[in-house]
């Protein structure tokens, strides 16, 4: 089916962009002397020593990469992820509706959307420095957002891939479909 196959890529393709402009960042901000006497200058709050923060934990992704010039690497990952996660929700909606025969928006897809809605909006909003609680309140609680959101969506949609499975069984490996459930 062309709904799995998109699906399939577009799952890629959220994979990859924020991992790649992740680790991107947190190597512009342990090498700062690459962009050192350039217009491109990393600040001195994205600057840190060398570390391994998938280990150590020494370094957050936030810090790495809400500074500039990794914002400019960060912000527009995160703003095509969000993007390529609601054409993911959609299609798999219309995956959804193909086995079942309706057209109806099923609620993983407006949990999804919500999701990405919400991702985008935080990454707009990073880096931007305002001296007020509130705000900085906000940002955490449209990030919980995103997570929450993103986690009710993918649960929702692994109940309707096993309504479906029979129909799902020549697509999608069972082992899979398993893994996602837990």
């Amino acid at each position: 089916m062309q709904e799995i196959a998109q699906i399939r890529k577009l799952s890629l393709w959220i994979f990859f962009v924020p991992l790649i402009a992740i680790n991107l960042c947190l190597v512009i901000s342990q090498n700062p002397e690459w962009l050192e006497n350039t217009f491109f200058s990393v600040d001195q709050i994205g600057r840190s020593g060398f570390s391994f923060p998938y280990f150590d934990g020494s370094l957050s992704i936030s810090r790495a990469s809400r500074t500039f010039p990794q914002y400019l690497i960060f912000k527009p990952a995160m703003i095509l992820t969000a993007v390529l996660l609601y054409f993911y929700w959609k299609n798999n909606n219309e995956l959804v509706n193909n086995y079942r025969s309706t057209n109806i928006d099923y609620k993983f897809k407006t949990f999804g959307i919500l999701s990405a809605v919400f991702l985008a909006i935080h990454s707009i909003f990073l880096g931007i420095k305002f001296d007020v609680q509130i705000y900085k309140l906000l940002r955490r609680v449209v990030l919980l957002l995103f997570i929450i959101f993103e986690i009710i969506a993918q649960g929702i949609l692994v109940y309707h891939f096993f309504q479906i499975k029979s129909q799902l069984r020549t697509f999608v490996n069972k082992k899979i479909l398993i893994l996602k459930q837990y």
